[in-house]
């Protein structure tokens, strides 16, 4: 697997990041501990973690995760009587990154993902609080995720962000018009989120919805939001590409994402047949093709 350096940063990740969007619910420990273990001996070396998600927290805490395996957690979004709020506060942060290390054995979280831009919570006791993290070793490396351009470019004057985390894939390229460039600006990295489109760019729903999919069970809002009319000339052109190459579609998905010059990938796969697929993933899109889907999904 390829790794890469995170924008101008010592932090390095390989090509695809693992995320653990579904374990401890639809992924079970066992399916987990495969997926990890299968991961990491191809080379991956980030574990991406939910804020929202205790149930991975819980799970990833109970396996024997390699040191090698470095973690991303997001912080700053807490339940409050069932309702999640955005909250970027000393208080906040320090107790959820204190919970973080509890709960996955470690001294030292390697990547905090600050996971919203907090308009109450002045700036400046964020960063503070982050820097004294830092500098006691308990966190490594700071991101971002679901912030402005102009959010991240106050927040990286405060603090040392490597990277932004953004949703960016072929079927959601809103990023490249406002989180890319300022991150290329700033000498910050770019990890994409939901790079198969929340799994519609893997050719599964070309046919329409498997029982076992996503869009058959509690995500089907999730997934459904790229399956309508107007994306539908966008997943012709992915599988009518793959066709053309004798390639699958999450090649073409995973090789477009790789053409931007992203960090890093994030992929969810439920089953190590799934991950095997994306690992063994390593197309480069000729020009001509990759300026043919550009066009249909701008």
């Amino acid at each position: 697997m390829l790794h890469n350096r995170v924008g101008q940063s010592g932090f390095t990740v390989s090509d695809l990041t693992l995320g653990t969007f579904e374990w401890g619910s639809r992924v079970n420990r066992e399916t987990a501990f495969e997926l990890m273990s299968a991961y990491v001996d191809a080379g991956g070396t980030l574990l991406e973690l939910s804020a929202c998600t205790s149930s991975a927290h819980a799970l990833v805490g109970s396996m024997k995760v390699p040191s090698t395996l470095r973690v991303a957690a997001r912080v700053g979004i807490e339940s409050i009587g069932g309702e999640l709020q955005i909250s970027n506060s000393r208080a906040v942060i320090t107790e959820q990154v204190a919970r973080l290390r509890q709960t996955l054995g470690r001294d030292c979280v390697d990547l905090v993902i600050v996971d919203a831009f907090d308009p109450h919570t002045p700036l400046t006791e964020t960063a503070l609080t982050l820097r004294d993290l830092q500098a006691r070793g308990e966190i490594g490396y700071v991101a971002v995720a679901h912030h402005t351009a102009w959010q991240v470019a106050l927040m990286r004057a405060e603090v040392d962000v490597v990277c932004a985390f953004t949703e960016l894939s072929l079927v959601n390229r809103s990023a490249e018009d406002d989180i890319v460039p300022a991150c290329d600006y700033m000498g910050m990295g770019v990890i994409a989120g939901a790079a198969l489109g929340r799994g519609v760019l893997t050719g599964r729903y070309a046919t329409g919805t498997p029982a076992d999919s996503r869009a058959a069970h509690d995500l089907r809002q999730y997934v459904g939001a790229y399956l309508g009319p107007d994306y539908e000339p966008i997943l012709k052109g992915v599988s009518k590409a793959a066709e053309a190459l004798g390639v699958r579609p999450v090649d073409i998905a995973l090789a477009w994402n790789r053409g931007l010059g992203v960090s890093s990938s994030i992929v969810a796969p439920r089953t190590v047949r799934q991950l095997t697929e994306l690992l063994e993933s390593d197309l480069v899109l000729e020009p001509e093709i990759r300026d043919a889907l550009s066009q249909i999904s701008s």
